[in-house]
């Protein structure tokens, strides 16, 4: 069995985090940038785009990247420094009943979710509100809720001297399953979705590579995260210390996630003005309600797009 000391995985993760936290910023203030000099131009339904969902959600990601990043840097100052002179780093490590440790888990958890949750309405959006479609991600991500919930209960159970090994096994397996199941769901009827409109604006130039690139861009992700889940499962079942990498995953999945919105925020910045002669064609998917603040995704990834723009 491949083993890791405890601490060398801990001081790896400070790295690496470190490294992923830092694309994370420059994607997530890009996206920010484009957003409000960009987007903020044109109202949704008269709502402005700082209000929408992915804003919001988007912000709330960041809180929660930026807090498991601070907490991680303040665990090691408290191990090698501060928790019984910096002479038992592997003890402070070891003990995750620790406030610190525990808090940091529910960051991290609250990370997958919130961008399970964002992947979620971007398929709610594709698929213009079809509640049949949603059935099958809306019981993944409640069921990635409640294991996040039982993993926090586990660990603030935990006592020194208790097997790691068996720490929350069930709420892990449970919660890496139904992010998997989240992002393979979601991208597929995705991918389906804009390859079929793809196939209809394929003769358009601009409509039929952005719809492309952006389709690229999100399989990639998808195909990213579910690698790094399948690393964590197989470094979790050979109860390697490698699965303590896992807390790499906020700024991960969070520059993933603002990669998308980066791409789509470069098509609009990169787009034909409004007052050329010939204006890009513009799709939109048919809904039976109007929500306020819900905008299609082909009327945001096509660029050049003006609002009440329709085909």
């Amino acid at each position: 069995m491949f083993t890791v000391p405890r601490v060398s995985a801990a001081l790896a993760t400070v790295l690496i985090e470190t490294f992923f936290y830092g694309i994370y910023l420059v994607l997530f203030f890009t996206s920010v940038y484009l957003l409000l000099t960009v987007k903020s131009r044109e109202l949704r339904r008269g709502i402005p785009v700082w209000l929408s969902p992915i804003v919001c959600g988007g912000t709330v990601l960041f809180v929660a990247v930026t807090g498991h990043w601070i907490l991680t840097m303040d665990r090691l100052f408290l191990a090698f420094v501060s928790f019984e002179g910096g002479a038992n780093p592997q003890g402070f490590y070891g003990d995750f009943s620790q406030p610190t440790q525990i808090t940091q888990s529910i960051f991290l958890l609250a990370s997958l979710a919130i961008v399970d949750g964002l992947f979620v309405h971007r398929l709610w959006t594709v698929w213009a509100h079809n509640r049949w479609v949603m059935i099958f991600p809306s019981v993944t991500l409640v069921g990635l809720v409640v294991s996040t919930v039982g993993v926090w209960y586990d660990f603030s159970q935990f006592k020194p001297g208790d097997d790691v090994h068996d720490l929350a096994n069930v709420w892990i397996i449970m919660d890496c399953a139904c992010t998997v199941f989240t992002n393979i769901y979601c991208t597929v009827f995705i991918a389906w979705r804009l390859w079929r409109v793809n196939s209809i604006v394929g003769g358009r130039p601009e409509g039929g590579r952005t719809l492309m690139s952006v389709l690229v861009i999100i399989v990639e992700s998808a195909a990213l995260s579910a690698v790094w889940a399948v690393f964590f499962i197989s470094a979790y079942a050979a109860q390697s210390n490698l699965r303590f990498l896992i807390d790499v995953t906020p700024p991960l999945v969070g520059a993933l996630n603002m990669l998308i919105y980066v791409r789509v925020g470069l098509g609009w910045a990169h787009g034909p003005a409004p007052s050329s002669r010939r204006r890009p064609m513009a799709l939109r998917f048919a809904t039976t309600r109007s929500d306020v603040g819900d905008e299609t995704i082909m009327d945001d990834y096509i660029p050049g797009k003006r609002p009440g723009d329709h085909v």
